[in-house]
């Protein structure tokens, strides 16, 4: 097996902060916070709930890759409006955590190395106009072949149209951009994912934490889905 890098972070002291973006101190600790634990699951119901989620239901068919992603040195950016950081300033660290994950546990010899998620967010911070950048120039910025690009256009823990229900919404448009393409980008895709799929749950019944985790979850699987063959469940039909 192909043995894949994630590149650690250059050190810094402090996470230099945006004027005009929504990150403070509050911000700098929810991130480190969503480092340290973001991922335990809660017992009982919350376990549960997961459980059920992720149980095998259907009969399942072969799906091929939408697209061969491979890469030499890889960087994921995500994008989060002011709408999205004001819910969770740490939504763009978490879901680029969630896919450096999925990476590693379903594409490992595809992809060499991987750019810190931790990284890119202290630049995201430190570069106000980034977003302004054409996507192959953020690529050759973290001297990268290869950017996975995740523009967040929804990401949300409370059913619409209710203050007392949870479920959790991620919906965005993924790009893959190659630094020296002639036409970017290489591929595109729109991704929206469900949690609970099926029905909202009572604030009483879980934890808004445990739904944010579910649907990033989801989502980064999803996302990392669409580049290796894999099965999917055949909905109508019990195996």
């Amino acid at each position: 097996m192909a043995k894949i890098t994630l590149a650690p972070p250059a050190h810094r002291s402090a996470v230099p902060a945006c004027p005009g973006r929504r990150r403070g101190a509050h911000s700098r600790r929810a991130i480190l916070i969503a480092l340290t634990g973001l991922l335990a699951l809660t017992a009982g119901g919350c376990g549960q709930l997961f459980a059920w989620a992720f149980a095998e239901r259907h009969p399942k068919e072969k799906v091929k890759a939408e697209y061969p992603l491979e890469a030499d040195r890889l960087v994921i950016v995500t994008y989060a409006g002011t709408e999205v950081l004001f819910s969770d300033p740490t939504a763009p660290l978490v879901v680029s955590r969630d896919l450096v994950n999925e990476i590693l546990k379903n594409i490992r010899p595809q992809i060499k190395t991987i750019v810190h998620p931790v990284e890119v967010v202290r630049w995201q911070e430190s570069n106000i106009e980034w977003p302004n950048m054409t996507l192959p120039d953020i690529a050759k910025t973290f001297q990268a072949d290869t950017l996975l690009y995740i523009e967040l256009e929804q990401y949300t823990t409370i059913e619409e149209r209710s203050a007392n229900l949870f479920r959790g919404r991620i919906r965005a448009h993924v790009q893959v951009v190659k630094a020296k393409a002639e036409r970017n980008p290489v591929y595109e895709t729109n991704i929206e994912t469900t949690f609970p799929e099926d029905r909202p749950v009572g604030v009483l019944e879980t934890s808004e934490q445990t739904i944010r985790t579910g649907v990033g979850l989801m989502f980064a699987r999803e996302v990392i889905r669409k580049f290796y063959e894999h099965e999917v469940e055949v909905k109508g039909g019990r195996s």
